[in-house]
């Protein structure tokens, strides 16, 4: 679905993008220029106390310093509101009056579908509503007061009652002048293949109405009040609207909750959710009667960095969670994580709420163990290893754990915790063959260091060696300016002279490497432009001896790029720590520092990876392997003996 050329351009000049982002963060006031369109507040994406997350309406772009989340409007709207592309374009269309042009025939007519379906379902919420107020729900009613559901929580789940007629709500609808094709097609009515009469589909249910990310109502769940009923709960089919696998309960609700600072907790069902909205656990969600799938763990994580998996302390419940870890766990990234409170066995949110009070559900929700401590719990709950076989079981089963993690940082850090607990298990320091061992490198020699280096600390050398390795690199290769040109206009370089070369180069058209650097040396001079292009430790770069390669240039500067974004993100984090008292630390600013700390040790994964194919020379160079090893046999077929004649 494309739209019209120019659409976008006039779409992004009638937006203010911090009029958009304010809608869900708290602007510092004291770091922002309202004036000059330059807004700084803490990141809506992570969860951080600092004012990391930049604004800027001149250019319509923002970046999080902490975890380098970036976009415009349109990506702004995608990821707090969890909607494709069009759907974002759509909701800023209408909020600045500019018409969304009529896209192609079929589009247009299942749009239009789409609508009358959905005045299907909100007419249909209204008819549920008004049932369970009247005599026909009475006995509904008080089944939901005797759970403990009061008549705020009625009213604000919106939750009602499906006579047991057959016909009532289908009649109802059809009175209202709904076609009967659209009425099936919501999944409300049903036609018998006996008869090939309608009746609804929900009867004698009380009803909870399903609403996706934008607030409209998709689908409905019914529990049945009839003990003997063949299904307690019954949701909606699958229809142009529901995908039961691609949404979740009462997410709009979390969502804004989990932006207030509170923690997305999942539970199992409906009255579970209503249960800890009660307790004023708002950032309450649920899957929607199946088992959670990959498309809503995905759209959790857009929510919450790390959801907090609330289960049933029975063994359906563990099983729940054992097959929660094996979909997830090649799902995991820094930023992306579980953890899990077990609830005492036969008890659920529901009951805990209600029978033993609010404070001991918080008290196991603060106690949420992560997801590594459940491996464990798994592979060795109720099982003996009094064998050597037994113990080489475990390690294999830890072993295929720990292989279906994609992310290689995460990974070597669920072996190291996996592996340290096994230790401690069999009660001795050395596990064998099991235990997780680190390259050991050869360092570099002290002559192989600039001289510029000496004297400054070991933060400071690596900020100016990165920063001259990428305007290098940009001197050398000036089209790499417009490929990284979304990510070089939001950094600011500590070196003042890297980022008044930085600043021009981004001005400058394109030209070739002589124009640039002439140009270059024009404005700001040449003593600083030639300064920093003989930096000893550039004379080394791959990209920039004499067979680099553009291919390598752009290599160099991305990783070069996301170093940086890096340090500064763990920076901000240890420099926030440093600056509150000691009495007001929380678990969660070290939790955010070690994410930090782990998005910068994933930026040099590439580095470590480069292990395997070169090894480091004595002066601190990479050198190929196999040509080393080549070279190694030239040299044992050479003789220095002299030949007899």
């Amino acid at each position: 679905m494309s739209l019209p050329n120019g659409f976008l351009d006039e779409l992004r000049s009638r937006i203010c993008l911090s009029d958009v982002v304010g809608r869900k963060v708290q602007w510092d006031l004291r770091k922002s220029n309202q004036a000059r369109g330059d807004m700084w507040a803490p990141c809506p994406f992570h969860q951080e106390k600092t004012a990391s997350f930049h604004v800027d309406d001149n250019k319509g772009f923002y970046y999080c310093f902490g975890c380098q989340a970036k976009g415009d409007a349109i990506g702004f709207i995608k990821e707090t509101e969890n909607v494709n592309f069009i759907e974002a374009v759509e909701i800023l269309a209408s909020e600045v009056g500019l018409q969304m042009p009529e896209f192609d025939p079929k589009s247009k007519e299942k749009a239009d579908r789409n609508k009358i379906l959905l005045e299907i379902m909100e007419q249909s919420v209204n008819f549920f509503r008004l049932t369970l107020n009247s005599n026909q729900g009475k006995h509904a009613l008080e089944y939901l007061k005797k759970r403990g559901l009061s008549s705020d929580a009625i009213e604000r789940f919106e939750i009602g009652f499906a006579p047991a007629d057959q016909t009532t709500l289908t009649q109802k609808l059809i009175d209202k002048g709904y076609d009967l094709d659209a009425i099936i097609e919501t999944g409300m009515s049903v036609k018998s293949d006996e008869s090939n009469r309608l009746y609804d589909r929900f009867r004698g249910r009380i009803m909870f109405p399903i609403r996706d990310s934008r607030g409209r109502c998709i689908a409905f769940g019914g529990r049945s009040l009839d003990p003997t009923a063949r299904a307690k709960y019954l949701n909606s089919p699958e229809t142009p609207l529901f995908d039961k696998g691609s949404n979740l309960y009462n997410l709009v609700s979390a969502r804004s909750a989990v932006g207030r600072g509170e923690p997305l907790i999942v539970a199992e069902g409906y009255m579970d959710v209503i249960a800890l909205d009660s307790g004023n656990f708002n950032g309450a969600i649920a899957p929607l009667g199946t088992a959670i799938t990959e498309k809503q763990l995905q759209l959790m994580w857009r929510i919450s960095p790390e959801p907090i998996i609330a289960l049933d302390g029975d063994k359906a419940g563990l099983r729940a969670a054992y097959r929660l870890i094996d979909l997830s766990l090649p799902l995991l990234r820094t930023g992306k994580a579980l953890r899990f409170s077990i609830m005492p066995e036969g008890k659920d949110p529901d009951d805990l709420i209600r029978n033993e009070g609010a404070s001991v559900f918080k008290n196991l929700i603060d106690e949420a163990v992560p997801m590594v401590d459940l491996i464990w719990k798994r592979e060795t709950e109720g099982k003996s290893f009094d064998s050597p076989e037994r113990r080489a079981g475990l390690d294999k089963s830890l072993s295929d754990a720990i292989a279906l993690i994609k992310d290689k940082n995460l990974k070597n850090h669920y072996r190291d915790a996996l592996f340290q607990a096994r230790r401690q298990f069999f009660g001795r320091q050395n596990a064998g063959t099991t235990e997780f061992k680190s390259n050991s490198r050869l360092m570099p020699q002290s002559d192989t260091k600039s001289s510029f280096l000496v004297a400054a600390d070991e933060k400071t050398v690596s900020a100016q060696i990165r920063e001259s390795t990428v305007i290098a690199v940009l001197m050398n290769f000036p089209e790499l300016i417009e490929i990284f040109y979304d990510d070089l206009i939001m950094i600011d370089l500590a070196s003042p002279d890297c980022d008044l070369i930085l600043k021009e180069l981004l001005k400058l058209d394109n030209g070739t490497k002589a124009e640039i650097k002439n140009e270059l040396m024009e404005k700001i001079g040449g003593e600083k432009v030639e300064k920093l292009l003989s930096l000893s430790h550039l004379r080394v770069l791959p990209c920039l001896r004499i067979k680099g390669t553009i291919e390598m240039g752009q290599q160099t500067l991305r990783e070069e790029l996301a170093k940086i974004n890096s340090e500064r993100g763990l920076s901000a984090e240890v420099d926030e720590i440093n600056n509150t008292p000691p009495e007001e630390w929380h678990e969660r600013d070290f939790s955010r520092l070690g994410m930090a700390n782990n998005a910068k040790q994933r930026t040099v994964s590439s580095v470590q990876e480069d292990t395997i194919n070169y090894e480091q020379a004595q002066n601190g160079l990479n050198i190929n392997r196999e040509e080393r090893l080549k070279l190694d046999e030239i040299r044992k077929t050479i003789s220095f003996d002299k030949k007899k004649s």
